[in-house]
């Protein structure tokens, strides 16, 4: 027996010093645990945590962070001799040798809180040995020699694990209990204090039982430590402790949208190579977290009025008007939910009409248009490359003849807009729409034609709105911003002048009225606000964008399913959500008098009927008495009569109705006046068999 003792002993005494040579010859390199990216708002209110590499969550703590009651009670548990001991407890070593020896075995290591954080800093979770132990003997009193005891507090329990990803007291504090350290309570430190022994074993959530035996006994060892007194145990042990069951982020779209993107504000790097860049990193973004949540609760209780008309989601996005600074962002209604999981504002969709204030803007600048001018709202068709006719239709699906520039844009009528982007050009409507940031326009001019201004081609939502912002910013364009740092990249795009021309005509009260009458949802007598509406004929959705004096707002409203809403009236869906978060954040701020524009009318004279290059089939199982072309047209020119002529002869015929005969025909009209043709228009159409 005592020979295997001095066996024991002298190998024992051999590795000691094998170790302690290599130890004092190695740096003292500690291992520094990766920090947790935090996300603030504007107001510095934290909104979400990113984990490290989803597996640390971490946060500084310094010294004056731990709670007075916590330093006493964790010395008290793990290293009575801390203040005292340079690195390592005598009498502990002794007892744990004798008690090895005893029995042959490693039954028990002696451990001070120096070598406990000198063992998870460099073997947390690996087996231990003889030849560590010596190592954390080593070390340890390095690190006493390097370290104060206050420093060396902070770093052991900063490198505790908590649980559930938690390093760190503090991010245990705020994962538990939704609290800094500082503002726990003495019962749940003390629920602290119990975990990194073993975070599984006494998982509060999980294993209540086993956590409150714990819970109990280490409260019990206080007061005999004479940490506590009796009566502070009796009420500890009596505190109903609340754990936190939220560990979502409280802006989780923004958290994803931020999260995915990043890289463009940051030298296209992305966010988890940023936290490996910057100590304790932490990222101030442009969000207002109180209007976001001010927003949700607007939306949410609209939705619930318009459940009935078969709505059941929305998205939108409000941005700074001062510095197109990101301040909302919504999704939709449920973002957890298992289906649909996209962001509707970034997804691609066809934005329709809201192109139109681009296309009359740049009209006012190439065209010299202004909003007396007139136009016309009558049928037109267009021959494209393929032989195929495009004939633009009017949202109302009736015609309104000749109307002012003004009436044309605020009323959003489709064949005026048509008709002024052939007088463009095609490619200069396309330069212009690429020029504000649009990318989604990849094709050529042929691609898309005329129907570009009524545009049923797809784009994000999001470039929509910062190209929107060119309105609410006198033809300056600047990115959508969404981290605080984020150098302002901005442009003029077009002279203020033709902007404010675009804005006379769209935030005007009086010029709207037969589209949105007084007192309808969007009606502002007392505010300024420019905004622009666009509905899917299949009422599968709709969307509003404008600006206020402070905002720029853009609000979709339908169902991700692709279901029709129904009960279509003047003013709904995402229009009343529009209207609801301008009548909260603007205060009444103008006043709205009515304008009255003097039409600056231009002669005209068009053929409507049979359309320029329309194509007529004679249908083999019908009288052919029936089947006939009632010629028509439209004027303002004051005439004593007109005269039709089918392939360059007069004719008349009953009713003047054309028989249809098989060919390419032409058709023209003159009007007289004091038997002197004073207007003629002539144009082509085709009848096959």
């Amino acid at each position: 027996m005592k020979k295997n003792i001095k066996i024991i002993i002298t190998a024992f005494i051999i590795l000691a010093w094998i170790y302690l040579i290599n130890a004092f010859l190695l740096p003292l390199k500690l291992n520094e645990i990766p920090y947790s990216t935090i996300i603030f708002d504007s107001n510095s209110i934290e909104i979400w945590e990113l984990v490290y590499e989803n597996k640390i969550r971490h946060r500084e703590l310094v010294f004056d962070e731990i709670p007075e009651f916590y330093r006493n009670s964790i010395i008290a548990i793990e290293d009575k001799s801390f203040y005292y001991n340079n690195w390592i407890s005598l009498e502990g070593l002794a007892r744990s040798t004798i008690n090895n020896i005893k029995s042959r075995k490693i039954v028990e290591w002696w451990s001070t809180i120096s070598s406990q954080f000198i063992r998870n800093n460099f073997w947390l979770n690996e087996k231990r040995s003889f030849g560590k132990k010596i190592l954390e003997f080593v070390y340890a009193m390095r690190l006493n020699g390097k370290y104060s005891k206050n420093e060396i507090l902070t770093k052991y329990l900063n490198s505790i694990y908590y649980g559930y990803l938690n390093y760190w007291l503090k991010s245990a504090s705020i994962y538990y209990f939704a609290k800094n350290p500082q503002s726990l309570t003495k019962a749940e430190q003390i629920a602290l204090m119990i975990l990194p022994k073993n975070p599984e074993a006494y998982n509060p959530y999980k294993n209540k039982k086993a956590f409150q035996e714990r819970f109990t006994k280490i409260t019990n060892y206080l007061e005999q430590s004479k940490i506590i007194s009796n009566e502070e145990k009796e009420l500890i042990l009596k505190e109903k402790l609340v754990f936190n069951n939220e560990h979502k982020n409280k802006l989780p779209y923004v958290a994803d949208f931020i999260e995915k993107t990043v890289g463009n504000s940051v030298g296209n790097a992305d966010l988890r190579s940023l936290q490996n860049s910057l100590q304790n990193p932490t990222i101030k973004t442009t969000i207002d977290y109180n209007l976001s949540k001010k927003i949700w609760e607007l939306g949410e209780n609209i939705l619930w009025k318009l459940a009935w008309k078969d709505v059941s989601d929305y998205s939108l996005i409000i941005l700074d008007r001062k510095n197109n600074n990101l301040k909302v962002m919504i999704w939709w209604l449920n973002y957890y939910s298992k289906v649909w999981q996209v962001n509707s504002s970034l997804a691609l969709r066809q934005p329709w009409s809201t192109i139109k204030p681009f296309t009359y803007t740049l009209a006012f600048k190439n065209l010299g248009l202004k909003p007396e001018d007139t136009v016309l709202d009558l049928p037109v068709q267009y021959e494209t490359d393929k032989w195929y006719a495009y004939t633009p239709k009017n949202y109302s699906l009736d015609y309104k003849w000749e109307i002012t520039i003004a009436e044309a844009l605020s009323q959003s009528i489709n064949i005026p807009a048509v008709r002024i982007t052939e007088q463009l050009w095609v490619r200069n409507v396309l330069d212009f729409l690429k020029k504000v940031w649009i990318t989604s326009l990849d094709k050529d001019e042929d691609t898309y034609g005329l129907a570009i201004t009524l545009w049923d081609w797809e784009m994000s939502l999001y470039e929509l709105t910062q190209a929107y912002s060119i309105f609410a910013n006198d033809g300056n364009l600047c990115k959508i911003s969404y981290i605080d740092w984020e150098k302002q990249e901005c442009k003029n795009v077009i002279e203020k002048k033709y902007i404010d021309i675009t804005n006379f005509i769209l935030t005007n009260r009086y010029f709207k009225l037969n589209w949105f009458p007084i007192n309808s949802t969007l009606d502002f007598p007392d505010k300024e606000v420019f905004l622009k509406t666009w509905t899917s004929r299949n009422f599968r959705d709709n969307w509003t964008i404008g600006y206020t004096s402070n905002y720029i707002i853009w609000v979709w409203s339908g169902n991700k399913d692709g279901s029709f809403m129904k009960w279509v009236s003047g003013a709904s869906w995402a229009w009343e959500i529009f209207a609801s978060i301008v009548n909260n954040l603007e205060k009444d701020n103008k006043e709205n008098k009515p304008v009255i524009l003097e039409k600056n009318t231009k002669e005209y004279l068009e053929i409507t009927s049979p359309l320029p290059r329309s194509v007529y089939k004679i249908d083999p199982f019908k009288p052919k008495d029936t089947q006939k072309i009632k010629p028509e047209f439209a004027t303002n020119v004051k005439y004593d009569k007109f005269f039709w002529f089918l392939d360059w002869k007069k004719f008349e015929t009953e009713n003047n109705l054309i028989e249809l005969k098989n060919g390419k025909h032409a058709i023209q009209i003159n009007l007289m006046k004091d038997w002197k043709i004073i207007k003629k228009e002539e144009n082509s159409f085709e009848i096959v068999e």
